[in-house]
């Protein structure tokens, strides 16, 4: 059986020494714990100016070297990326038919996940709304073609298709087959117990349309992982990754081994 990886979203912070880089305390961080690998989150430049940032229009080819080296030094993979600034781009587009620079920046964000050794990446339009579906199958082909062009996974979360007015996650894999195209999916992240349906059931829903697996801590309380991990094998066997702080990470894997260990 393949065995299943275990990833964090990180940031790029604030260097713990001179000459580090911004990567590197995330990174120290996550192979100390004994991460397989990280989900990189690019964000855009005004958001938070008194730390660094990783925006992909401002990393020239040099810098994206650098940060694949930087990682591998530390013996952890850069899985994916999560194109999150695009939540600040929808409050000032707030319809898709604006998105032609937020277009531009997804496919540099794509490319950047090629750079990066990334095999996957996380999109959305935030809280844009959608003027038709044609619209918006016609943008995620662009995305999808680019994806292909790169060699990379362009994955949609369902809970954020699910803001833009054009149905939640079983129109979302309806998207996905009518776009038909093996390099665009579902991000998978369930909500549950926030949410109406729980892990087994959307992974059974989702099936063979997964490009990752995204979740928060691991919660044995409300959470039935048997039947998670039950339907998760029939379809997948990736990366598992967690958005979490970081001072949850480490009970968080301790949590993770004990819950893979019993059921996959």
């Amino acid at each position: 059986m393949v065995e299943l990886k275990v990833s964090l979203r990180i940031s790029f912070s604030q260097p713990e020494k001179e000459g580090d880089h911004p990567f590197e305390p995330a990174l120290r961080l996550c192979s100390n714990l004994d991460y397989d690998g990280v989900e990189l989150c690019l964000e855009p430049e005004t958001w938070a100016r008194w730390r660094p940032l990783a925006w992909s229009p401002s990393l020239k080819a040099e810098e994206r070297v650098k940060i694949r080296r930087v990682a591998d030094s530390y013996g952890l993979e850069i899985a994916s990326l999560s194109s999150d600034w695009a939540w600040g781009y929808s409050t000032y587009c707030p319809k898709l038919k604006y998105w032609q620079r937020g277009m531009e920046v997804l496919k540099e964000d794509i490319c950047l996940a090629k750079d990066l050794g990334a095999k996957a990446i996380l999109i959305h339009f935030g809280t844009s709304q959608a003027q038709s579906w044609q619209q918006t199958k016609d943008m995620i082909k662009e995305l999808a073609e680019e994806g292909e062009m790169r060699g990379v996974r362009v994955g949609f979360e369902g809970g954020i298709w699910a803001r833009i007015g054009l149905g939640g996650l079983k129109e979302l894999c309806q998207m996905v087959d009518e776009v038909g195209s093996k390099w665009f999916g579902v991000y998978e992240h369930c909500y549950w117990p926030r949410g109406t349906t729980q892990p087994h059931e959307e992974i059974n829903l989702v099936g063979e349309r997964i490009v990752c697996l995204h979740s928060g801590r691991i919660d044995t309380k409300n959470i039935d992982y048997g039947l998670m991990l039950k339907a998760l094998k029939k379809y997948y066997d990736w990366y598992w990754v967690f958005e979490v702080e970081m001072d949850e990470a480490e009970e968080n894997i301790k949590l993770w081994k004990e819950v893979t260990a019993k059921y996959w």
